[in-house]
């Protein structure tokens, strides 16, 4: 599970000010110490302080990371048997995403995952809102609200509408009712639509 970390922002190059932080738990909710931890740069470049750490006797891993190329960058920790943790970050030059920049399109930062009806889609579905230069929208607070799209009504369940925080809207408790294969429509006032990739709903 993440800890804490994500949605930062700072310069290209630069290192983030807080660290990332993932805990690994067993089915009791109980920190699971010494499994090794991946760290995987997945877009912009950057680079974490080391590509692996180990979990302690709370079960939690840290690391630093430093930004690469300006625009979003994703850091991925893995665990092996376990699963990918996605960290999105915004390497910003200052001007833009700034005071007075106007949105002008939204991208799906994190894509839908598959998964079975009625379970929560993990890792959480994340969108951002994109001045026209590319950088993330964060000088206000844009509602983004996600559709379920496919041949049958899936039943979308959790909180469907969220504010963006530092440009990127989070959906944490998503679940989808019924199988099928589906995609997300994101949608916010004044900003074309945007679907997600393709994904499927298993039976439980």
């Amino acid at each position: 599970m993440r800890v804490s970390g994500n949605n930062q922002s700072a310069p290209p190059g630069t290192e983030l000010p807080d660290p990332l932080i993932v805990r690994l738990v067993d089915g009791e909710g109980n920190g699971i110490p010494n499994r090794p931890v991946s760290w995987v740069v997945g877009a912009g470049g950057g680079h974490p302080e080391s590509s692996n750490s180990n979990t302690d006797g709370n079960g939690e891993a840290r690391i630093r990371w430093t930004l690469g190329s300006s625009g979003t960058n994703t850091l991925n920790a893995v665990v092996s048997g376990v699963g990918v943790i996605i960290f999105t970050a915004q390497a910003t030059n200052g001007g833009g995403g700034g005071d007075g920049a106007q949105p002008t399109r939204m991208e799906f930062l994190v894509q839908p995952s598959d998964t079975k009806q009625k379970r929560t889609i993990t890792p959480p579905v994340e969108v951002v809102v994109l001045d026209q230069d590319g950088n993330p929208v964060t000088s206000q607070q844009i509602e983004v609200k996600l559709d379920l799209i496919g041949e049958r009504d899936g039943g979308l369940k959790g909180h469907s509408h969220k504010r963006t925080e530092s440009g990127v809207a989070t959906f944490s408790d998503l679940k989808v009712e019924r199988e099928g294969n589906y995609r997300l429509r994101a949608s916010a006032d004044g900003l074309p639509s945007v679907d997600s990739d393709d994904f499927e709903v298993r039976h439980d």
